[in-house]
């Protein structure tokens, strides 16, 4: 495999193994479902039909989620979005733990906050590790085409830059929404009938990010429940407690 920012023309000759969701989440991901040793044990994957063999639900080693798609002079320059993303988790894991305390009837007052573009531009790496992997599949079951990736993922990985509307980081919440163990991520479909994806979903815990990386993608989440760079994603109320979390842009 070759480096996917090799375009960029400083690479070296070395290509390095990249893990398309960071390590550290993982871990904390295979911790969180009661795996003894993080670094060898495997996760439950659900909703992975577009990767992996294409089975709904499937154990996957940590290991499995990485292949040699960036140099070592390329990788380790990206690996300020692998740290901002572990510690935006990090503050969904303790508001989640607050919640809970909440629902048993402690308490208290939280505010979490977090950069978006962040999250963003983490959620655009992992596509792109994804995509030169060869792993994302289209509506045939067909491995989609490898390619660069296009100058506004450059753009928004290598210069922080958002991605343009409608392209970017929509969040997804609902009423009744549960505290999950699971990594859930697929890809979401083209209307068009191609065989192509207009991007990527995940969720981790309690929430539920997608990242729309084609203008061709007709969903325009009109629906109540999805927001386009949301500030502000959780302000729970109850009695004189309060739990909020918010998104920077």
């Amino acid at each position: 495999m070759h480096c996917y920012l090799s375009e960029l023309g400083n690479c070296s000759d070395k290509v390095t193994r990249e893990h398309f969701i960071s390590k550290n989440i993982l871990e904390k991901i295979a911790a969180a479902q009661g795996e003894p040793n993080t670094k060898t044990h495997s996760l439950e994957v659900q909703n992975a039909c577009d990767f992996f063999g294409g089975k709904p639900v499937t154990q996957i080693g940590i290991n499995a989620f990485s292949a040699k798609v960036l140099c070592d002079n390329h990788n380790p320059a990206l690996s300020a979005i692998d740290t901002a993303a572990g510690l935006a988790f990090e503050t969904i894991e303790r508001l989640t733990e607050d919640l809970i305390a909440l629902d048993n009837g402690n308490e208290l007052k939280s505010l979490y906050i977090a950069s978006g573009l962040d999250i963003e531009r983490w959620m655009v790496k992992v596509f792109c590790g994804l995509s030169a992997a060869g792993k994302i599949r289209g509506r045939s079951g067909n491995s989609l085409k490898k390619g660069a990736p296009q100058t506004t993922f450059l753009e928004c990985l290598l210069n922080g830059a958002a991605l343009p509307f409608p392209l970017g980081l929509y969040m997804h919440t609902y009423i009744g929404q549960l505290r999950s163990r699971s990594l859930s991520f697929s890809t979401i479909q083209l209307t068009d009938g191609s065989d192509d994806v207009g991007g990527l979903m995940l969720s981790l815990g309690l929430m539920n990010f997608v990242l729309v990386t084609s203008p061709d993608y007709g969903q325009v989440f009109r629906d109540d429940s999805w927001y386009y760079h949301q500030a502000l994603s959780w302000n729970v109320r109850k009695g004189r407690s309060r739990i909020s979390y918010l998104f920077t842009y």
